[in-house]
């Protein structure tokens, strides 16, 4: 490409806006509910998005339309993905695994807890984020399944 610089770089912003409008109207038409609390797949996605459209913004490989074509693909299929786990919620659970219960009324739950290569110290940091102090304070404690430890307090006595 014999460009001068400023219309190469125009070129690669003016792709870019391209890219992430396209992008942002296929999350939002394909039901992407939220960018936080990512599960395995929406981790993937955001990788596989990333590497698919690369070369579309930077016209390494030349064809911005290659680039979209990849992204629609794999928004569609992310998609199809978790319209399947909607309607068939053991996969779902199959795949991302289950809720643990890492601490319950004073007891810790260490077999889960190794299995889940947590330690106590983590839990405690756990406990720490949510304003509590040590685990006397702790009703339960779980281990959610997108890697996240909810932290449930004992109730007040009055």
């Amino acid at each position: 490409m014999n460009l001068p610089p400023v219309w190469y770089y125009s070129a690669i912003a003016v792709r870019t806006i391209l890219v992430l409008a396209f992008l942002v109207i296929g999350l939002r038409l394909l039901g992407k509910r939220a960018v936080g609390g990512m599960n395995l797949v929406d981790l993937l996605l955001v990788l596989l998005l990333g590497n698919a459209v690369q070369n579309a913004i930077t016209n390494a490989s030349g064809d911005l339309l290659v680039g979209l074509v990849a992204a629609g693909v794999l928004l569609v299929l992310d998609r199809w993905v978790g319209i399947l786990f909607v309607r068939h919620p053991i996969l779902e659970s199959r795949f991302f695994g289950k809720p643990v219960l890492l601490y319950f009324d004073g007891k810790l739950n260490l077999q889960a807890m190794r299995h889940e290569e947590i330690s106590e110290a983590e839990l405690l940091s756990a406990v720490h984020e949510q304003g509590l102090s040590d685990l006397s304070e702790v009703r339960l404690a779980m281990l959610e399944d997108d890697g996240s430890i909810s932290v449930v307090p004992k109730e007040q006595e009055e």
